[in-house]
């Protein structure tokens, strides 16, 4: 199995805020952020692994600001993480609100996701290889947490 660069699998996803994903103030529900938010990450950690995915962790999720009906959200997410069978991805959300302002970060979070082969039991995932100062840091502080609750 041949090892992945983080930016192997980078994902982006772009939505535009409905009505339908809005409660009557016009705000984006949290709920349906969420949702986005681990389909993205379940996209990076599936073109990493190379197989089905699932969710076992949802962390650290952040709600910064809210978006609004009509505003664009991007959604990206990124593997900083790889062991055995799972994956940690940082999945990140930004707003670009009308008027052609710089994104803003509305909400970020961190998903586990565990590769599953196609009976449905766990399989092995590609090593990763941090190409820069900040991935290597993440690489560090992930397998830190994981020796932790060892």
């Amino acid at each position: 199995m041949e090892a992945k660069k983080p930016r192997d699998s980078i994902t982006k996803m772009e939505q535009v805020v409905l009505a339908s994903h809005a409660n009557g103030q016009g705000r984006l529900f949290g709920g349906q952020l969420m949702s986005w938010l681990d389909v993205t990450g379940a996209i990076c950690a599936r073109r990493h692994s190379g197989c089905e995915v699932v969710t076992a962790k949802a962390d650290n999720l952040e709600f910064h600001r809210p978006a609004m009906q009509n505003d664009i959200v991007t959604i990206t997410a990124k593997i900083i993480y790889a062991g055995t069978t799972s994956m940690e991805v940082r999945v990140c959300a930004y707003v670009e609100p009308k008027g052609g302002w710089e994104p803003q970060l509305i909400c970020s979070s961190y998903f586990v996701y565990v590769a599953m082969d196609e009976n449905g039991n766990k399989c092995r995932v590609p090593k990763l290889i941090p190409e820069s100062k900040e991935e290597e840091e993440d690489l560090r502080r992930c397998e830190e947490k994981r020796n932790k609750l060892r």
